[in-house]
């Protein structure tokens, strides 16, 4: 069952919710006892859960000389609930699409500020939609692989984004991420010694230069929107590129 446990995670099911699912759907049908037997879980827990679970369709229950019996919905359930929330997810997008132009005339604030600074996870993906949005070959350096760390599934989704816009990177890391950085398409990277890893990294794109610090404690980010820097740092960058290894 470990292989699903991330699956039903994403679904929005706690850990007990995903082991009784799984129980019933192996017994049919089951009172509260026989799964107390298969789940050693407590009454109250599994009482709990599976209100839980009736909510979301994903069980049922028929009396039967006045005890519950419970029953699993069939797993193709679990779609349905994606679809609702991919519809959900689709119905905010257009809401949010109609109302944009107001918000952006609201803020030139990305354009008037030459320094920002970002703080936490979140602060981190605005940055790379910023790196989207500019829509320029960018390059960048990570000197460890703290990045696929801190940003976890939201990395897979950017590299999706970015080789759909025809985005390409050059990017330099440290040896101990060769094996741990997948590679993907419209990206060129080369490595240099472990003894120059650290949790600061860099990204420069547009006439912008990104400097992100990879704590998995609290990350944070500071973009400087500035012509002659990102040149500067460009030119740093293509030494270091000279110098790492393929």
């Amino acid at each position: 069952m470990h292989m699903h446990d991330e699956i039903f995670d994403e679904l929005g099911l706690t850990n007990s919710e995903a082991r009784i699912y799984i129980v019933l759907l192996d017994l049919g049908t089951a009172q509260i006892g026989q799964i107390m037997e298969k789940t050693g879980m407590h009454r109250r827990n599994i009482y709990d859960s599976i209100a839980r679970l009736l909510e979301k369709g994903l069980v049922s229950y028929v009396i039967v000389n006045n005890k519950k019996v419970f029953s699993p919905a069939s797993p193709k359930r679990l779609i349905g609930i994606v679809e609702e929330r991919k519809f959900k997810l689709d119905n905010l997008k257009d809401r949010l699409n109609k109302i944009m132009p107001e918000l952006e005339l609201r803020t030139e604030l990305e354009e008037r500020h030459d320094v920002r600074f970002f703080r936490g996870v979140g602060g981190l993906k605005t940055v790379f939609e910023h790196i989207l949005r500019t829509g320029e070959d960018y390059i960048g350096i990570s000197p460890g692989y703290q990045l696929e760390n801190v940003l976890k599934h939201y990395m897979k989704y950017f590299a999706n984004k970015r080789v759909k816009a025809r985005i390409g990177n050059k990017l330099i890391y440290s040896e101990k991420a060769r094996k741990q950085v997948k590679k993907n398409p419209l990206s060129e990277i080369r490595y240099i010694p472990e003894h120059y890893s650290s949790i600061a990294a860099l990204r420069i794109y547009g006439g912008n230069v990104a400097i992100l610090l990879l704590s998995e404690k609290e990350p944070i980010a500071i973009v400087i929107k500035n012509q002659s820097i990102a040149y500067g740092y460009k030119k740093y960058f293509e030494l270091m590129w000279k110098a790492a290894k393929p």
